[in-house]
């Protein structure tokens, strides 16, 4: 799945083939669009915003509470605001608190992108009660935030987001794909795009549809993220459980390998010593030193001596191999080979 920076950039190479006066949302459609040609501005529905008035600060407060207002009326007619850019590229007076830039000049469509596509802009808390972020104000860098939440009945409430600097990013990237049409094309109002739907409005069956609809979209996106990034999590265990299992076996295997060779040692030198002591006979017996009778009955336990060296080498192998891999039946020189293999690297 690709993240919101791969859809960005997606999305503005894919712009990069269309002519002036078009524009690519995040989900591929093309748009017309409007540029700026120095009209009046008007404030009668339909009459766009041609340049940026300069507001005051009363005048910015009112359409802060007025999108906060309509937030969930602006969301259930968000198919029809995607197909009008000068609905889409309306200005939203809401700045977020933020150290880092990207979060400048917000409009309709990066906030309708962005409920739609970050998950945990569209919340329901364990009352059943819906609501939409509208603020995001934090540091990036410690991630302390106050953020806010509007609720379907209008009202606000201060909330911490974790992991903070999720939701800040995926804002930002959204933000930055319309960063050149927000410049050049022109814009409705937010009181225009109210009057506008409001006049196009179905009645509130069609509002609780689209707003049920929306956010069941949003909690399947959600999931489907969950899924994703629980397989992805799985994935990364299993491949850490492989590699864990990998080194406790070849632990295993160079501590049987080593218990071998040490006791191989013991049991060559043993071998060795005795070999020696038969050698020593012989001689005596052509000496003379030693009658045939003494030699036969020491060589005798000489030999006995070598066969139980043999033995106890060969049983190491074959009990110790059982005991150290009960759950693979491992031939020596396999564990042989790849013990030296370890030991060369």
């Amino acid at each position: 799945m690709l993240d919101n920076e791969q859809i960005v950039e997606m999305n503005e190479n894919v712009m990069k083939c269309f002519p002036e006066g078009k524009i690519v949302l995040l989900d591929g459609r093309v748009v017309d669009c409007y540029p700026r040609a120095g009209l009046a501005f008007g404030e009668s529905v339909g009459q766009p915003i041609d340049s940026k008035p300069v507001k005051t600060d009363k005048e910015m407060e009112t359409d802060m509470a007025r999108f906060i207002k309509n937030a969930f009326f602006f969301l259930a007619n968000k198919e029809r605001i995607l197909t009008d850019s000068r609905m889409f590229l309306c200005p939203v007076p809401i700045q977020c608190g933020m150290s880092i830039s990207g979060f400048e000049d917000p409009t309709q469509c990066i906030y309708i992108q962005w409920w739609e596509r970050c998950e945990g802009a569209m919340r329901t808390d364990k009352k059943g009660r819906r609501s939409l972020l509208y603020k995001l104000s934090g540091s990036s860098f410690s991630g302390h935030n106050s953020c806010g939440e509007v609720y379907e009945d209008g009202s606000t409430k201060n909330v911490e987001l974790r992991p903070f600097w999720d939701y800040g990013k995926s804002f930002i990237h959204i933000n930055n794909t319309y960063k050149s049409a927000k410049q050049k094309y022109q814009a409705y109002s937010l009181q225009q795009v109210l009057d506008i739907l409001d006049h196009e409005e179905e009645g509130d069956c069609g509002y609780a549809h689209t707003i049920n609809q929306q956010m069941q979209s949003h909690a399947i996106t959600t999931l489907n993220y969950l899924i994703s990034g629980m397989k992805i999590r799985n994935e990364e265990l299993a491949h850490r459980y492989e590699e864990l299992e990998k080194a406790l076996f070849d632990e295993r295997v160079l501590h049987f390998y080593d218990r071998y060779k040490d006791m191989e040692r013991r049991i060559f030198a043993e071998m060795e010593r005795l070999h020696q002591q038969k050698h020593d006979l012989e001689m005596a017996l052509r000496r003379g030193d030693s009658s045939n009778q003494d030699y036969q009955r020491q060589i005798q336990i000489i030999i006995q001596r070598i066969k139980e060296a043999e033995r106890e080498l060969a049983g190491f192998k074959d009990e110790e191999i059982l005991k150290a891999f009960p759950e693979q039946a491992l031939p020596f020189w396999r564990i042989e080979s790849y013990a030296q293999k370890l030991r060369e690297k």
